[in-house]
């Protein structure tokens, strides 16, 4: 009693700290998303370099993945967004940092994604346009290498923006159209709203404004986010200013206007939303607006020390006074413009040739490999010379042993002749055996159909004990000797039943039988195997049933899925005098399994003796009532099913058994 006791008293230890272990872990993450929620809402506030890093460890400790990327992206955004100072290293730092936790964690998407998405898209930020070609193109190789569509995908948008800012539409747009065409064959694209507002754009700057609106459409049945949704309504205002509809575009920017004002998260977009409010402004005449959306416009892009936007408002705001009439100062304008382009471009010219002169040294490289390998070679033709005489010496020998083995042969020949007898004889015996097995076959078939025969005709006359047992017990329940003895006939009745239906059982599926499957509703199962074993449970046993899910359907047999609970429950309560027994079931998705477990705190099962349990007529305590077909005849139904049934040899307070059934 004791020793029960303490057992007891560790099982209930090991729940108790296992249920709080997982609260910790969920308290752990409910912290981190809350944290990052509090400090991580603007991307270029100084307090997120410090914040990422208490974050990144939150969410190491909590093993919550998709908070360490976010922690990692953190950072990262900080500077991409024009934060801090030197910001190309701190850019291509945080962009391998998250490549590597990409890798770490097998996922390519994210990969592909900060190479794309942050390194090249700041290059072209920085007006670095061949850096970002050469970024783009190496990254588009390597994933055709790894024969990833939805990477490649990733790659077509990366080179579809770089082509966009050196100005090349066409070229642009073919990655845009070849993006979309993996999108629509069912690659998976976050953003491929972008690539059909983007796309619909280059057909209005082409003047091929009819062509627009069906990507709009699409772009706007694409979009996930409200940043997606105003990216495409932006793109309507240059639709419509082409087709001179001042009405429409005008509406379109007011209600792109609000969207801005009433998503937060789009403040950090605002500049695109400037770029068409300008572009209308001009459009209409409104002159003086559209400049002071442009110095607005100035004074953000020098915070940030964007110099290739500022050069490019400095072009707009030229073709603005320009179109005021204002010639000389826009003349002055599109001088200062023309030599940062000619800066820029011997810029860009120095870091291509450095580029080229990398690739012209691994020219160089590869022809001195190649001169290595002439060398190699012609010394491995002097190597194979030498091989090939030696090859004519063993050749010589070969024939020797030839010669030699023609005389073992004959003795062989003489030896395979005896052998030949004796497979002889060998044979004959075998198909003497074969005829032997064949009859016991015939006789274990026999036996098998004379068991179910005489099965089903004792089962009959049983039914009828078995009930009138129980009219007798309620009859005689008031007196109490002859209602002993009367209870006494049912319960050993019902015994005899239960070891003719195993035996029917047994014989019913050694000949092959399938089970019928159909829809069966879990917590019916369950309920219906505890109405059955619970009249067994003794008093000093607590019994608890926790379902998962209010209601589950599976496709399986209600019949038998009740009665391997119902044996399992009644082997629970055998063995159990005191503590507890659970019902329970789980879903294992990754597997598509529904798994019932039965544990008690009951004798338990020795680990040598817990396959054995399995066996026919098995019982570890000969003086237990049962038949010992129970176990032996539930595993078979598991197996029927397309499923299982197992004892947990990792529980120790008592016996767990594991049926598992396909969903």
């Amino acid at each position: 009693m004791l020793k029960k006791t303490v057992l007891f008293c560790l099982f209930l230890q090991v729940a108790l700290g296992i249920i709080y272990a997982q609260k910790v872990d969920s308290a752990l993450i409910r912290s981190t998303r809350a944290y990052y929620n509090k400090y991580f809402n603007d991307p270029t506030d100084p307090i997120v370099l410090t914040a990422s890093d208490t974050l990144l460890n939150m969410a190491i400790k909590a093993n919550d993945t998709v908070m360490t990327k976010m922690a990692l992206g953190a950072k990262l955004d900080y500077y991409y967004y024009g934060q801090g100072e030197n910001r190309t290293d701190s850019v291509i730092s945080g962009v391998n940092l998250l490549k590597q936790y990409a890798r770490k964690i097998k996922n390519p998407e994210l990969y592909y994604w900060a190479w794309s998405a942050r390194l090249v898209n700041y290059y072209i930020m920085q007006g670095e346009y061949n850096v970002a070609l050469i970024e783009a193109e190496k990254m588009l190789r390597e994933a055709e290498e790894e024969k990833l569509e939805s990477c490649i995908a990733e790659c077509y948008s990366a080179l579809a923006n770089v082509y966009s800012a050196k100005g090349l539409l066409k070229k642009s747009q073919e990655f845009m159209l070849k993006e979309i065409q993996l999108f629509e064959k069912g690659v998976k694209r976050y953003n491929i709203s972008f690539q059909y507002s983007d796309a619909a754009k280059i057909y209005i700057d082409l003047g091929e404004e009819e062509k627009a609106p069906e990507l709009l459409k699409k772009a706007l049945s694409t979009a996930k986010s409200p940043y997606h949704r105003v990216t495409a309504k932006l793109v309507y205002i240059p639709l419509y200013l082409a087709q001179d509809n001042i009405d429409a575009a005008h509406q379109a920017l007011e209600e792109c206007r609000q969207i801005y004002a009433d998503e937060p998260s789009l403040r950090r977009h605002l500049h695109y939303f400037h770029d068409v409010e300008i572009d209308y402004n001009r459009k209409v005449g409104n002159y003086s607006k559209a400049l002071d959306i442009l110095e607005t416009q100035k004074n953000e892009f020098k915070k940030t020390n964007s110099l290739t936007a500022l050069s490019e408002l400095k072009k707009t705001e030229a073709d603005i006074l320009w179109d005021m009439k204002r010639k000389e100062e826009a003349a002055g304008l599109y001088r200062e413009y023309l030599q940062g382009q000619k800066e820029e471009k011997e810029k860009n010219e120095e870091i291509t040739t450095s580029e080229f002169a990398t690739i012209l040294n691994l020219q160089q490289l590869s022809a001195e490999k190649r001169e290595l390998e002439r060398i190699s070679q012609e010394e491995q033709l002097q190597n194979t010379r030498l091989i090939l005489f030696f090859a004519i010496g063993i050749l010589c020998i070969l024939i020797f042993f030839l010669f030699m083995q023609r005389r073992l042969n004959r003795k062989l020949q003489w030896s395979k002749d005896k052998l030949n007898e004796k497979n002889r004889i060998l044979t004959e015996a075998r198909e003497e055996l074969y005829k032997a097995k064949e009859i016991a076959e015939q006789s274990n078939w026999m036996k098998t159909v004379f068991i179910q025969n005489m099965s089903h005709e004792i089962r009959t006359p049983l039914n009828s004990i078995v009930g009138f047992s129980g009219v007798l017990v309620d009859m005689l329940a008031d007196k109490e000797d002859i209602g002993q003895y009367v209870s006494l006939i049912e319960s050993n009745s019902k015994l005899l039943l239960k070891l003719v239906g195993d035996i029917l059982d047994i014989s019913a599926f050694e000949s092959d039988m399938d089970i019928n499957l159909y829809p069966v509703e879990v917590n019916a199962c369950c309920q219906a195997a505890i109405e059955l074993g619970g009249m067994s449970f003794s008093q000093d046993v607590k019994f608890f049933f926790e379902p998962t899910c209010d209601e589950l359907t599976i496709n399986s047999n209600h019949s038998y899925i009740v009665q391997v609970l119902d044996n399992l429950l009644s082997n629970a309560s055998k063995f159990t005098r005191e503590g507890s027994i659970t019902l329970t079931y789980e879903v294992k998705e990754e597997t598509k399994q529904l798994v019932f477990i039965v544990t008690d705190t009951g004798i338990g099962i020795p680990a040598d003796e817990q396959e054995h349990v399995f066996e026919r007529f098995v019982k570890l305590n000969d003086f237990s009532q049962g038949t010992g077909l129970g176990l032996s005849v539930s595993r078979i139904i598991a197996e029927k099913l397309g499923g299982s049934l197992t004892i947990d040899k990792e529980y120790t307070q008592g016996s767990r058994f594991v049926f598992c059934v396909p969903m």
